[in-house]
């Protein structure tokens, strides 16, 4: 009994002792960035990796655009602003710098936990037929170095014609661009956002899983009302088993 009340006592020693190391070591780690986009699907947020963005729903004067990429701190919050940087991986994209796209340096916000990286989308005549894209990579700096391996990179990809919103309900079904280019037609509306089971109150574009059934019911019946006077619209026009659009889960 005394070899086992021995064994035991320094056994709890090494593991304060341990936990005491490990402490130091997570002290005097960096601070580190990584990219931390969110969307809601049905009530729950789930991080996303790529961007899609089209200048087609834009005014046709503007010719540049910056989208902000949100990033988050694994560390500490600082009493100044903090930068970081992300380069472009040249074998993983096809967006050629200056013609296409600028890359800013990131900011964090003094006292804040999250912040923004920067990129200038540029509207150029090559991408009225097909897209771009760019596969970020955020890289060390005297600020921060990087973060979660597996969120250390983003995609962005652009055009100058329609291209699936950032948030496609699932009560639409599918994604096509014919499906889409009808939805914005009938509900004047380019993206669907879904309010999370915690959100409080309405908030203006930002829309429940009712009011996006409801969107799904509207849309059905305006395309039946079309068809009385119009030719069928497809979900694929190169298919070769045509069907035609309708919003409904996995339809």
């Amino acid at each position: 009994m005394k070899k086992i009340t021995t064994f035991i006592t320094l056994s709890l020693l090494l593991c304060l002792s341990g936990c005491k190391e490990n402490d130091h070591i997570d002290y005097t780690l960096n601070d580190r960035v990584y990219f931390y986009e969110t969307e809601q699907f049905l009530a729950v947020t789930n991080i996303v990796k790529e961007m899609n963005y089209t200048f087609s729903l834009k005014p046709s004067t503007l010719m540049e655009d910056t989208v902000k990429i949100t990033v988050r701190v694994m560390g500490r919050t600082a009493d100044r602003d903090r930068h970081f940087k992300a380069v472009a991986v040249a074998d993983s994209t096809t967006a050629q710098s200056p013609l296409h796209y600028e890359i800013f340096d990131g900011v964090i916000p003094q006292g804040q936990y999250d912040g923004y990286l920067p990129v200038l989308l540029k509207r150029t005549a090559d991408t009225q037929d097909h897209s771009v894209t760019l596969l970020l990579q955020i890289v060390d700096n005297e600020d921060f170095t990087t973060g979660n391996p597996d969120a250390i990179h983003f995609r962005l990809s652009w055009a100058d014609m329609l291209m699936r919103p950032a948030h496609w309900p699932y009560y639409f079904g599918r994604y096509s661009t014919n499906k889409y280019r009808f939805a914005i037609d009938v509900l004047g509306i380019t993206d669907w956002p879904q309010a999370t089971r915690f959100d409080n109150g309405s908030e203006p574009g930002v829309y429940t899983a009712a009011q996006l059934q409801l969107f799904a019911m509207q849309l059905n019946e305006a395309y039946e009302e079309y068809r009385k006077t119009h030719d069928p619209i497809y979900v694929d026009d190169d298919a070769e088993d045509k069907e035609e659009i309708y919003y409904a889960p996995n339809s």
